[in-house]
């Protein structure tokens, strides 16, 4: 059910002429929204994950993990016309509440959808004080606000709750030399090739949508088995929901996903989502005893040089920046994370962010590193890991 609140009732300064006409909501029924949700991403050109079909399908994969989540989705409507989005639910940190973006840890950036018009100021500041207004949420967890989300200069005011800074690389292909590189990166990913092609005939294809499915289940494979050799700890990929999810978002109509072969086995899959022309990078994964020679570098340069043959029009390398995502980037764009309390206990989210999961994330992948142990890694990537070359997943955040 939709509760609508008139926006005096938070406190937002607006024109007399808008005060009447602007309320406030918050719903929890994703499908009620559906049409009016679809109607304002065309019109707000928002990411792809603000849209109704990434957050439906993250519901559906959380219900069936049986993961419980409170959605929270605010709209400010003007004159009866829907204008803001801002999807959110609230998940428990032990004694805490705590409102998050919906559908993390999936979710890579944290914003809302909000129509043009001179008035989105207000419409924001009618958003947060609704936020505000929850007397059961503790705390606002936003992760990966873009320097360039509608929601950042809502959320710049409060710099002091920033508990994390880094950038998203991205190739805009849009503008001259996105497709550049320098001689020496050519010459080693031609000497990579050459490699490869030693092991057997090389081989780049875009998968059938009706392959999609196992082949987004093949890169999940493959990416556990990487967190498994590195004794790393990923949030995301622990999520009970995460793989039943990215199997529903490989089958979607804007799913892309590519794989390198050689020798008719997989070497490598890079599989996302293209929302409005904006390609997200979702998972990428490699086959170990190929890790020497960068399948994944390999199958980003495919991607690049076929740009404009797949629909791409940006490569969102998304957050955080790392050597094998920027190699690729004509520009990045600044990220931040914020902790916000809303009350008093609240401030214990934020100390646990900035201080104690720091620190827990640390020694828990010392510890997983230690019982693996770096010696038991196949020989081509603990080599290829020496030459700075091992690839991560390029929307991976993991902690």
């Amino acid at each position: 059910m939709l509760e609508a609140l008139p926006a005096r009732a938070f406190g937002v300064a607006l024109p007399g002429a808008a005060r009447a006409a602007c309320s406030v909501g918050v719903s929890q029924d994703l499908e009620a929204l559906r049409d009016a949700w679809t109607a304002l991403e065309a019109r707000a050109g928002g990411g792809v994950f603000q849209s109704y079909a990434w957050c439906r399908a993250w519901e559906d994969a959380a219900r069936r993990a049986g993961c419980r989540q409170t959605p929270r989705i605010v709209t400010v409507h003007q004159d009866g016309h829907l204008v803001l989005l801002w999807p959110l639910a609230i998940r428990r940190l032990g004694p805490l509440r705590v409102l998050r973006s919906f559908g993390e840890p999936a979710t890579q950036n944290a914003d809302a959808l909000v129509a043009p018009g001179a008035e989105r100021a207000e419409w924001l500041a009618a958003a947060w004080r609704g936020v505000r207004a929850m007397r059961d949420v503790d705390a606002v967890l936003l992760r990966g606000v873009r320097e360039d989300a509608a929601i950042a200069p809502l959320v710049a005011t409060r710099g002091r709750f920033a508990t994390r800074e880094t950038e998203a690389p991205f190739c805009d292909f849009r503008s001259e030399g996105a497709r550049r590189r320098s001689g020496r990166t050519r010459n080693a990913l031609q000497r990579n090739l050459r490699h490869l092609a030693e092991a057997g005939p090389v081989m780049f294809e875009v998968v059938a949508p009706e392959g999609r499915a196992g082949a987004m289940a093949e890169a999940l494979r493959l990416k556990h088995a990487w967190l498994r050799r590195t004794g790393r700890f990923s949030a995301g990929y622990a999520h009970p929901a995460n793989a039943a999810f990215l199997r529903g978002v490989a089958e979607c109509p804007n799913a892309l996903i590519l794989r390198l072969t050689v020798g008719g086995e997989t070497a490598a899959i890079e599989a996302g989502l293209i929302h409005q022309g904006t390609y997200a990078s979702l998972v990428q994964a490699y086959e170990a005893r190929h890790a020497a020679f960068g399948p994944g570098r390999l199958l980003f340069r495919h991607m690049v040089d076929h740009a404009a043959d797949l629909g791409i029009a940006v490569l969102d390398f998304l957050a955080p920046a790392s050597r094998h995502k920027s190699e690729w980037a004509s520009g990045a764009v600044r990220v931040r994370d914020y902790a916000v309390p809303l009350r008093l206990r609240g401030w214990m989210l934020l100390a646990y962010v900035r201080h104690l999961r720091p620190r827990a994330k640390a020694w828990r992948e010392r510890v997983g590193a230690a019982l693996k142990g770096f010696g038991r890694r196949p020989r081509g990537e603990a080599h290829a890991r020496g030459a700075g070359l091992v690839e991560t997943g390029p929307g991976e955040r993991s902690g």
